[in-house]
C-alpha cells in the first residue's frame, strides 16, 4: 500500500513539497516493514529520500543522481529557491540525522551548457559540504571528471550505463551498503 500511494504522484503537477512529504511518509513506512534499504534516485527523487531519511533509521545510505532539491539547516540554505522543490529548511538537530548515512550525489555532462543546471550543481556542493560540516560522509561524483563522458540526466540509461553501475557499486562497496 505504502509503494502504491507514493508510485500515485508521477507527474510534474504532482512534483510539491507536500506531494512529496506524503511520499516520504509512505516510504519511511515501507522501510519500516522491510528493513535497512539504500535510495538511488534521479532527479526529484533525490528529495524524497532525504525527507525519508528524516522519518526512518531503515535508510541506510542515499545514492542522487542529478538530484533538484536539498534540506539544510535553519539559516545555512543557498538562501535563494534551487528550483520550484526546494529547499527546505529543518531544525539542526533534525538536519543531523542526515549526517548519520552516507550519500553520493552524481551528475552528468554538459551542466556547463545550463544556467540552471550549472546552479543545481552549485547547490548540490553546498548540500555535500553542509553534510559533511556537521560530521557527516555526503560526496559529490561529477562522471566526467571520472572519465566518463556523454551522460544525460539519467546517466543509469546512458550508453555507458555499466561504467556508471561500477562507480555506483565501489560507492556501496566503500562503505559497507553493498550486503544483505
Amino acid at each position: 500500500e505504502a509503494w502504491n500511494q507514493a508510485a500515485r504522484a508521477r507527474y510534474l503537477e504532482f512534483d510539491t513539497i507536500e506531494n512529496a512529504q506524503l511520499q516520504s511518509d509512505a516510504a519511511a513506512k515501507l522501510m519500516d516493514k522491510i528493513g535497512p534499504s539504500v535510495a538511488l534516485t534521479n532527479s526529484a527523487g533525490g528529495m524524497r529520500a532525504l525527507l525519508t531519511a528524516l522519518k526512518t533509521n531503515n535508510l541506510a545510505g542515499i545514492v542522487m543522481y542529478e538530484n533538484v532539491g536539498y534540506l539544510y539547516p535553519k539559516g545555512e540554505g543557498p538562501g535563494v529557491p534551487e528550483t520550484g522543490f526546494g529547499p527546505i529548511e529543518v531544525p539542526l538537530e533534525e538536519f543531523k540525522k542526515l549526517t548519520k548515512i552516507p550519500m553520493q550525489v552524481v551528475w552528468g555532462d554538459n551542466i556547463d551548457k545550463s544556467a540552471t543546471y550549472t546552479e543545481r550543481l552549485k547547490h548540490s556542493k553546498l548540500f555535500v559540504e553542509t553534510i559533511n560540516k556537521y560530521g557527516g560522509k555526503a560526496q559529490l561524483l561529477v562522471l566526467r571528471d571520472a572519465g566518463l563522458k556523454g551522460n544525460t540526466h539519467i546517466p543509469f540509461a546512458d550508453m555507458n550505463n555499466v561504467a556508471v553501475a561500477d562507480l555506483l557499486s565501489k560507492f556501496l562497496a566503500e562503505n559497507g551498503l553493498d550486503k544483505r
